[in-house]
């Protein structure tokens, strides 16, 4: 099917289709009616697949009745997070997470009363009475000191991949945003007494993959919930909220990525076929092979594939209508020899490093996203391609080399 719809970008609107030869350049021109092809891409894995682990350090505040009078850091307090979660597509995933820790929050004092559960207290402000037992003046108010600790489960949504398809199964730095809902328990503690709410999460969550199993990472989201969080009613307050921000370590466990499965509607099936068929006896695809090995001061330096993808003066676009046949012909090759790699090279020649580079990935990921390449069968690298060879025709290009 990959083959298929390869070969299907020659009659996607085609006209003229430019081919580099050994030493010469063939032009040949293609003239058929256009087909336009439907298709729906589908990612698979199994499901003991995309599994991974996070151990986070977390910073948490109280925002809760009153407690805005004590200072910023005086309510930050420390807390943890463990994370197993599982993503189910390149676009979202699901998480369950514990943690917990420390609160700090304040009591005025005025109107407030203290109930749970069990319904209100006969017994005066539990709290307040903790205190005044420890030898603290209560009347201007008191501390609240709450140990609680919370089970959660989140739905994540990649926010790049919501924006743009490049290279969305291999990046350095994602960014996830997450909704769930979650369980608090704070628990009976210097006057406060167990109880039990639920909170509603939101926030957004940056990662840096130091390598395929291991990334680092850091969130900041917050907690809705029930103002008799704290135990506190009385003040006219619905909602009382969480605010953390956390930074951790990720892993990676088993088996990770995703097969790229592009459906193509029946119907259309037999008119590609037909499309492929015309294109093979017209004999625009040539039977040669596409390997040159090129020299430098009399010696073998390297294997350059003939086909190069030709850039926009100074931009990272290109002419697909000419150009997406270089890419399918080196996809083609890797295809046919699965064993093969290849560095893709973006010429410095008359561009910056950065352009270049980026020229290079942007081909990198059109041979792992359309055509489902491994990623790892490809290295991007840098240099003056026609200073090197000695050879000319590649100014603004992207070129490729058979990896030794």
């Amino acid at each position: 099917m990959k083959k298929i719809l390869a070969l299907a970008v020659l009659a996607l609107g085609c006209t003229t289709v430019k081919l580099h030869a050994q030493q010469q350049e063939i032009e040949r021109t293609v003239r058929m009616d256009t087909l336009k092809v439907d298709y729906k891409t589908r990612y698979t894995a199994p499901f003991w697949s995309n599994f991974y682990i996070e151990a986070d350090f977390a910073g948490r505040m109280l925002m809760g009745e009153d407690d805005s009078q004590l200072s910023f850091g005086k309510r930050l307090k420390p807390g943890f997070s463990l994370t197993v979660g599982k993503w189910f597509h390149p676009d979202f995933g699901v998480r369950i997470n514990f943690g917990g820790m420390r609160l700090k929050g304040w009591n005025s004092g005025s109107t407030g009363i203290y109930a749970y559960d069990h319904g209100w207290t006969d017994e005066g402000d539990p709290v307040e009475q903790y205190w005044k037992g420890q030898g603290v003046d209560t009347k201007n108010g008191y501390r609240q000191d709450i140990k609680y600790f919370e089970l959660n489960a989140d739905f994540l949504f990649d926010l790049y991949n919501a924006f743009t398809s490049n290279n969305r199964l291999n990046r350095r730095w994602t960014a996830q945003g997450y909704v769930g809902v979650g369980l608090l328990r704070p628990m009976e503690y210097h006057g406060m007494e167990k109880n039990a709410k639920v909170g509603f999460r939101l926030g957004l969550t940056g990662n840096y993959n130091i390598t395929s199993r291991l990334g680092i990472h850091a969130s900041i989201g917050g907690t809705i919930t029930n103002s008799s969080f704290d135990g506190e009613l009385g003040k006219g307050d619905k909602f009382a909220g969480i605010l953390n921000g956390n930074i951790g370590l990720s892993y990676r466990i088993g088996r990770q990525g995703f097969r790229v499965v592009r459906l193509v509607p029946q119907e259309q099936v037999a008119a590609l076929n037909n499309v492929i068929t015309t294109i093979r006896s017209e004999e625009v695809l040539p039977k040669e092979e596409i390997v040159q090995t090129v020299q430098q001061e009399g010696a073998i330096t390297n294997t350059l594939l003939i086909p190069s993808v030709v850039f926009e003066k100074d931009k990272t676009s290109f002419n697909e209508e000419l150009q997406e046949v270089n890419i399918f012909r080196v996809a083609r090759y890797m295809e046919r020899d699965r064993n093969m790699k290849v560095t893709i090279v973006g010429n410095t020649g008359g561009v910056s490093e950065r352009l270049a580079r980026r020229r290079a990935e942007r081909i990198r990921d059109i041979l792992v996203n359309r055509y489902g390449i491994a990623s790892n069968r490809f290295d991007i690298r840098t240099y003056d391609v026609n200073a090197k060879y000695g050879v000319t025709g590649y100014e603004q290009s992207v070129n490729f080399a058979v990896m030794k």
